[in-house]
């Protein structure tokens, strides 16, 4: 199993300009579509999107984690949104959202929960979300979850 440093890049850790929930799901959508494994971006959207209209994927803790799992996406990818004012986003807890993790795959049930694993057992460390909501660069925020060890 691959660390999460392994699935995210620094072009696809950025600071939000998005103010409501659905600017922020494009802005990462575009953001996750840089990476060569998501052929079809379009799709992508569509499926983020709908996926939250059957469920907020604001988890709670300030966190949210939209994701979709296409046939059109060749590998699992992960991009990461920071606002540091928050997001309103209908999370389970009503409180905004700061760090919004958005994980691209194939149809891999068993890879994708145990991405997903690794993504809440580091943001469930209050430390771990506070550093990175108050992070000043993407290098910082790769350092911060480098340092934590996934592996």
């Amino acid at each position: 199993m691959r660390s999460l440093v392994d699935l995210i890049s620094l072009d696809r850790i950025v600071t939000l300009k998005s103010k409501t929930k659905e600017e922020a799901l494009q802005e990462l959508v575009d953001v996750i579509s840089r990476s060569p494994h998501v052929k079809d971006k379009d799709e992508l959207l569509k499926a983020i999107l709908e996926r939250e209209e059957i469920m907020s994927t604001g988890i709670g803790l300030g966190i949210a984690v939209p994701h979709a799992k296409l046939n059109s996406v060749s590998d699992f990818v992960i991009a990461m949104g920071i606002s540091k004012e928050g997001i309103e986003f209908n999370a389970l807890d009503d409180k905004p959202v700061h760090i919004i993790v958005m994980i691209a795959g194939p149809n891999q049930q068993a890879m994708y929960l145990r991405i997903l694993a690794k993504v809440t057992l580091l943001l469930k460390n209050e430390r771990v979300r506070r550093r990175i909501i108050d992070s000043k660069s993407p290098e910082e925020v790769m350092e911060i979850i480098r340092s934590f060890g996934d592996e």
